[in-house]
């Protein structure tokens, strides 16, 4: 393939922005011909390349050998190829002269004037002065812009200007450079001139092809932790909340098909026909009940990560738990019904203080409320004459004394816990959980700062 061949394609990489491969190929035809129009395209494509110092070099060989052929156009992109890589190079002053040198080339200036035309903008010290507001202004001004093709006074058109699109690039280039260096300090050296109008010759660039960063090998991602699989015979979490008149449980399974679950009820049972266990495995659920319930007044429904059961109690009145004991209970006397109050969420003093178990000898224990008394003593409820709690309060205080050491544990956890929303006598259930805060349809559950 011939250079000259090889310099086209190296062209055509250029407007497919292809930077390494327009390198590469340049690179070979410039061994041959030190064309340049080839030595502009490649200072181009080495500055898309981020290596600024190349692209210079190339643009000011390309200044000479475009002067020895005689190629004022292709010395007036070299200059703006010099002002493009001093100012990546952060040179501002330096851009902004070889924007200069080309834009007054393109007016017609000799190529070689007798006094270089930057020392209008650079003081005793060898700083620029030119500013901003100077480069908008002359942009509005000059007559590229403002009689380009339009009408003289006299009638007569304009005539044209070659290369006027080069003198706007070039302007263009001159307020990005300029607002740059506006925002450096009066005595930057990024503002000090070292440039001339006829650069420095230099000989042909050895140009690499550009280093890559060797890539470091993706580590694999760590694969997630297994999590050790739940035992089979894992129980079913439950919550439950009761009034007079029902009892309102939530039974924790995920992904439960609402469409064929089975549900069964019966005087003291609860039969569904399936649920997803914590282990994952799908199959029937029996729930034992301590009372007795109406079947046809009882509900159930289902939500994506749990199933909720609405149980009519057949009599009125407080069940000591939700599960039965394999025994005939009847309810407690049932309270009046109460009105709906909000229910405060409190925070608990000490979270360690629900694990630990009550002592039937030891010292008092208290839970949340929202009674103007402040806290209450279990053990004391229904000593002191008051009727403040009501008859409610009279059965927590014959459930609690009547219950186990551990079913004990299991109402002073689950009660504090729930904030007061929820009271279970199965420790099996809530000591391994944080029991939730669950208020009934109706109540709303406030936290109080």
């Amino acid at each position: 393939m011939s250079h000259i061949t090889l310099a086209q394609k190296g062209l055509d990489d250029i407007s497919a922005k292809k930077w390494d491969d327009a390198v590469s190929k340049l690179s070979t035809a410039l061994q041959s011909s030190t064309n340049p129009a080839w030595l502009l395209a490649r200072s181009k494509a080495l500055v898309n390349l981020k290596r600024f110092d190349e692209a210079l070099a190339d643009a000011e060989l390309a200044w000479h050998t475009a002067y020895d052929r005689n190629k004022r156009p292709l010395i007036t992109e070299a200059n703006y190829r010099r002002a493009v890589a001093y100012f990546r190079l952060g040179q501002y002053a330096n851009a902004d002269c070889c924007c200069i040198y080309a834009m007054r080339l393109v007016k017609g200036f000799p190529v070689n004037e007798k006094e270089d035309p930057a020392l209008q903008w650079t003081d005793e010290k060898g700083f620029w002065t030119a500013t901003l507001d100077d480069a908008k202004e002359e942009a509005k001004s000059d007559e590229i812009n403002s009689q380009e093709n339009g009408p003289l006074s006299g009638g007569q058109s304009a005539k044209p200007i070659p290369n006027a699109q080069e003198w706007r690039m070039a302007s263009t280039l001159r307020m990005q450079i300029l607002g740059s260096m506006q925002r450096t300090a009066s005595d930057d050296e990024s503002r000090k001139v070292t440039v001339t109008a006829k650069p420095e010759k230099r000989s042909l660039a050895s140009v690499a092809k550009t280093e890559e960063k060797p890539v470091a090998a993706e580590k694999p991602a760590p694969a997630p932790a297994a999590r050790p699989p739940v035992p089979s015979d894992t129980p079913m979490r439950l919550q439950d909340f009761q009034s007079n008149t029902s009892m309102s449980v939530s039974i924790f399974s995920k992904g439960v098909n609402k469409e064929t679950l089975k549900t069964q009820f019966e005087p003291h049972a609860v039969k569904l026909d399936s649920l997803i266990y914590p282990s994952g495995e799908e199959k029937p659920f029996e729930l034992d009940l301590w009372g007795e319930i109406d079947t046809e007044a009882s509900k159930v429904s289902v939500t994506p990560n749990k199933v909720e059961l609405t149980l009519v109690k057949k009599v009125p009145g407080k069940w000591a738990q939700l599960k039965g004991d394999g025994k005939a209970n009847v309810p407690a006397n049932p309270a009046p019904e109460a009105k709906t109050t909000t229910v405060p969420v409190t925070e608990p003093a000490a979270a360690t203080a629900s694990e630990k178990a009550p002592e039937a000898s030891g010292p008092a224990h208290s839970y949340p409320s929202s009674s103007k008394s402040g806290p209450k003593n279990w053990d004391k409820l229904g000593d002191d004459g008051s009727d403040e709690e009501g008859d409610v309060n009279i059965f927590f205080k014959k459930l609690y004394k009547n219950a186990t050491p551990e079913q004990q544990r299991a109402m002073m956890k689950s009660f504090t816990e729930s904030n007061g929303t929820s009271l279970s006598t199965d420790w099996n259930d809530v000591k391994a959980r944080k029991v939730e805060t669950v208020p009934p349809e109706g109540v709303e559950a406030k936290k109080w700062g």
